[in-house]
């Protein structure tokens, strides 16, 4: 993969607005392979919308991601832009104490 992402992470999808059926329009999302659909009175076929999720899998040997927007939603790895890195908490006490 050329981008270094991790679950935790958190990144921005960008879907063009495709035909509209009454209020809700119909989205298109590179390499998705399932059609998505949403609420939304203002938006106009062509418009191009921005979804952040959070990173929930990752397939290194297929260079997809699964993100948490939208519901879940898999895609290249290619296609998603990082928004931030996911960082662990420091100085929290673990929830399993070390023997010893």
């Amino acid at each position: 993969m050329a981008r270094d992402i991790s679950i935790g992470d958190r990144v921005a999808i960008i879907a063009t607005v495709g035909k509209r059926i009454e209020e809700r329009v119909a989205l298109r999302i590179p390499t998705a392979n399932f059609p998505y659909s949403i609420i939304d009175p203002n938006a106009k076929p062509g418009d191009r919308m921005r979804f952040e999720g959070e990173v929930v899998h990752v397939d290194d040997d297929l260079g997809r991601v699964t993100v948490q927007a939208l519901g879940r939603v898999t895609v290249d790895a290619e296609t998603v832009h990082l928004v931030r890195k996911f960082r662990r908490p420091k100085g929290k006490v673990p929830l399993i104490n070390e023997p010893g």
